[in-house]
C-alpha cells in the first residue's frame, strides 16, 4: 500500500508491484485482490492499467489494511472455552486484550501517508 501510494496516481500492475516490494507475484495477487474487494485499491484494466488507491493514503490508516488482509481479533470471550470465565476474561486474557486493544488504537492513528514519508526519497523502496 505504501509503493502504491507512492506511485502518486499511476496505476502500477502486480509484477511492478512485486519487483519494487520483493513479494513473490502470485502471492501478492491476492492480497492485492483482497485490498481491492475491501475498497482499499482500485483495480484498472486495459493497457495502462494496474493498481491505484481508492483514496487519499491520508485517510487509509494502517489499521485498515491489517484488518482487510490479515484481521486482528479481540479477546471478547475466554479462547479456551472455560466456563468460569464465561462471565468475565481471566486476568490473562483481559490483559491481552487491552494490549490488542493498545495496537488497534495505534494502527487506526497511523496512516498510510505517514509511512510514505518516512521512507527516504534517494534508497530502495525495501532494501
Amino acid at each position: 500500500m505504501v509503493w502504491v501510494a507512492a506511485q502518486q496516481g499511476t496505476p502500477r500492475t502486480t509484477q511492478q508491484i512485486a519487483e519494487a516490494t520483493r513479494v513473490p507475484a502470485g502471492y501478492l495477487a491476492k492480497v492485492l485482490q483482497t485490498l481491492t474487494r475491501q475498497g482499499l485499491l482500485i483495480s484498472q484494466r486495459g493497457i495502462n492499467g494496474g493498481f491505484v488507491l481508492a483514496r487519499a493514503a491520508s485517510r487509509i490508516s494502517v489499521w485498515d489494511v491489517i484488518q482487510a488482509v490479515d484481521p486482528i481479533q479481540r479477546i471478547e470471550k475466554c479462547p479456551l472455552g472455560l466456563k468460569a470465565h464465561r462471565e468475565k476474561l481471566c486476568p490473562l486474557h483481559r490483559s491481552l486484550d487491552e494490549a490488542i486493544s493498545t495496537i488497534e488504537s495505534k494502527l487506526k492513528k497511523a496512516k498510510v501517508s505517514q509511512m510514505l514519508r518516512s521512507i527516504p526519497a534517494r534508497s530502495p523502496f525495501c532494501e
